[in-house]
């Protein structure tokens, strides 16, 4: 019923953080996103879309700080 994404994370540098996340949604410009594994925060910059061969997605992001 729900389809899933699979999404990669990268940094303001462009520098791969995490791939091949499943998401049932797509993150917004704006939103925190917490890893688990990361006990981080990260506040999307931009989401971009391959559209080529196979719909990827890429999600700049940048550290959160909470303080």
């Amino acid at each position: 019923m729900f389809r899933k994404y699979n999404i990669s994370l990268m940094d303001e540098k462009w520098e791969m953080i995490n791939q091949n996340i499943k998401v049932k949604h797509i993150p917004r410009v704006g939103e925190l996103i917490y890893l688990n594994n990361e006990e981080q925060y990260y506040k999307v910059i931009n989401v971009i879309h391959n559209m080529t061969n196979k719909h990827e997605i890429f999600i700049i992001v940048e550290i959160f700080d909470k303080t």
